[in-house]
């Protein structure tokens, strides 16, 4: 039966007629199964059995059935969509959570939470003396409608803070001048990312960029290569796609570079699927140093199939190579320069940012002039 039904996805979408034969056989099932069968839990229990075998034949493990609400959640998160509180930090082994960003009208800052804040307990669950994973651990466990943190301001007082979880806006894009280059960190590729940055660098006249790609999962294709396409040269192969029957093409870029100067990229194993074919494309058009750890090695792009019944199914359907030709998935993009997170235990009183090894030797390395174009 598994067979038949992932045949069902053999064209672009699930065709009216492969539903309704799909509906025929599930129906014939119920009526001849010694036991009652819900028709809604047997239908999504075929779909499942589709994505996973499609997953075993490629390789891919995020193959996913979803219902309306979630597929459309799928989208609006490339638009910046989020739930939670809406913060973005650091984890400080033995001490807790450092808040390097609050995002505007999110429910922490609703709440009052401000950046510097170091978030030392979780409902009463101390953070002190924990190891990282222990803190990150306690910090995902906090699904529920509300959290209580305790903080240690700045200036060194402690207080308590209520936050309810919501809906907030993402922000994707950061930028900070450090000496003589503009750090521009992408969270992920949404909508907007490639204006932002052009902007960016309209206004830049220093020496270097450093583009931080660290945990950015992807995204958009169609934005990554609009992004890419600010620092290649017009006509430049920034990714190939393979998918089907249709074989394989390469998206190219069309506009004249915006930036040319030097330019490096800290990655680690957060940077996944199009960000890494962002990442490779500048390596193989020799635009860009590489810093930090090894990518996580997620060379498949994914496509969204209606299936009846409310149910979409999400499928890696797509093979996603550099301009050379190379793939990684499966194994990652390999930096020119290895640099590890480094872990840092700070004293009580000390609240600034930690220092940043990776992006640290990525300023270094281009502002040696040894990348010079």
């Amino acid at each position: 039966m598994w067979v038949f039904l992932a045949g069902l996805l053999s064209s672009v979408t699930l065709g009216q007629s492969s539903v309704e034969g799909l509906e025929d056989a599930l129906e014939g099932i119920q009526a001849r199964f010694p036991q009652s069968v819900s028709g809604d839990a047997l239908y999504r229990a075929a779909l499942l059995g589709v994505a996973s075998h499609l997953g075993e034949q490629i390789g891919a493990r995020q193959n996913r059935v979803l219902t309306q609400e979630e597929y459309e959640a799928a989208k609006s998160w490339l638009d910046g969509t989020r739930y939670g509180i809406g913060v973005e930090s650091l984890t400080i082994p033995g001490r807790g959570m450092l808040l390097t960003e609050v995002f505007d009208g999110s429910p922490a800052a609703v709440a009052g939470l401000r950046n510097g804040d170091l978030v030392v307990s979780v409902d009463d669950h101390p953070f002190t003396g924990l190891p990282v994973a222990a803190i990150v651990g306690r910090i995902r466990q906090q699904r529920g409608g509300k959290s209580v943190f305790d903080v240690r301001r700045i200036d060194g007082t402690i207080g308590r803070v209520e936050v309810v979880h919501g809906p907030y806006h993402h922000h994707t894009v950061w930028m900070k001048q450090e000496r003589d280059s503009l750090s521009v960190r992408v969270s992920y590729f949404g909508s907007g990312v490639a204006a932002e940055i052009a902007e960016a660098l309209s206004a830049w006249d220093g020496a270097a960029v450093v583009l931080d790609l660290r945990d950015n999962p992807g995204g958009d294709i169609d934005e990554m290569v609009a992004s890419a396409d600010l620092f290649l040269d017009a006509d430049a192969v920034i990714v190939g796609t393979s998918s089907g029957k249709a074989g394989g093409h390469n998206l190219m870029g069309s506009l004249a570079p915006s930036w040319t100067g030097n330019v490096a990229i800290v990655v680690n194993r957060g940077t996944a699927g199009v960000a890494e074919a962002f990442v490779a494309a500048l390596q193989d058009h020799g635009r860009a140093k590489i810093v930090g750890t090894r990518t996580a090695g997620r060379g498949l792009q994914t496509s969204f199939y209606p299936a009846g019944r409310g149910l979409v199914l999400e499928i890696a359907d797509t093979w996603l190579s550099s301009p050379a030709g190379r793939t990684w998935h499966g194994t990652g993009l390999k930096p020119d320069v290895f640099v590890e997170a480094q872990r840092l235990t700070l004293p009580v009183l000390h609240q600034p940012e930690p220092p940043d090894m990776q992006r640290d030797a990525a300023i270094r390395l281009i502002s040696s002039g040894a990348d010079e174009r």
